[in-house]
C-alpha cells in the first residue's frame, strides 16, 4: 500500500511539473554590460532635460555638463552620472522594457544626452536649419513651423506620442510630463512641422 501511495505521489508530481511553463527572459550579457560600461565610463555629456535620482540624490538640471559614471542594469537599467562643479552624483533609472540590449540602453542614452560641445551643436543646427531654428532649440522653444526633428532637439524626447490620422495627414501629439501636481506641457505636429504647443 504504502508502494501504490508514493508512485501515485511521484505521477501526480510528475503531471503537475509538466504544465509548469517556464518564462525565461535573458537580458544582456556580463560581456556586454562591461563592454558598456567601459564605452561610456567618464564620458563627458550634456544633460537634454532633467535628471532625477532614483533616491535621495536630488536631480541634476539641462544643459548641465556631466561625466557619466557608470552603467547597471538595476531599475530595468541605470546610469550613474556626476556635475563637474559641485561634484553632485545621481543615479537615473533608465526603465527600459525587457529584455535589456546594449542597441536600447545606447538609444535612452542618446535620448538623454548630448555628447557634442554645445557650440559645435549648435553650428551643426544652423547648417541643417538656419539661424532661427538653431536659435529656439539651444532657448528650449518651439515656434509653429519648426521642423519636428527640430523641436525634439529642442524639447526633448517626450514622454508619450499619441499619432492619428485626419484627413490623409498625419497628427501627434507629444505629451511631456512636468511632474506630479503639475500641469503636462504638449506639441502638436501636423505633417513633420509643429502647429502649436501648450505650456
Amino acid at each position: 500500500m504504502k508502494r501504490l501511495l508514493l508512485g501515485l505521489s511521484i505521477i501526480l508530481a510528475l503531471v503537475g511539473c509538466s504544465r509548469v511553463k517556464e518564462v525565461v527572459v535573458k537580458d544582456i550579457s556580463l560581456a556586454d554590460q562591461q563592454a558598456l560600461a567601459e564605452k561610456y565610463h567618464e564620458r563627458s555629456a550634456w544633460t537634454r532635460g532633467v535628471l532625477e535620482d532614483v533616491g535621495e540624490g536630488g536631480s541634476i538640471p539641462r544643459d548641465t555638463k556631466v561625466k557619466i559614471v557608470d552603467i547597471d542594469m538595476h531599475y530595468n537599467g541605470a546610469v550613474t552620472v556626476r556635475t563637474l562643479q559641485k561634484r553632485n552624483r545621481i543615479r537615473y533609472a533608465l526603465e527600459i522594457e525587457r529584455p535589456l540590449t546594449p542597441e536600447k540602453i545606447e538609444t535612452k542614452l542618446d535620448d538623454l544626452f548630448w555628447y557634442q560641445d554645445p557650440v559645435i551643436r549648435q553650428v551643426e543646427y544652423i547648417r541643417k536649419w538656419g539661424k532661427k531654428v538653431a536659435r529656439g532649440i539651444v532657448d528650449h522653444e518651439v515656434f509653429v513651423g519648426m521642423p519636428a526633428e527640430a523641436a525634439r532637439e529642442s524639447w526633448g524626447v517626450p514622454g508619450t506620442i499619441n499619432v492619428n490620422e485626419i484627413g490623409g495627414k498625419l497628427n501627434e501629439q507629444w505629451v511631456y510630463p512636468t511632474g506630479v501636481g503639475k500641469r503636462n506641457r504638449y506639441v502638436y505636429i501636423i505633417d513633420g512641422k509643429v502647429s502649436k504647443w501648450e505650456e
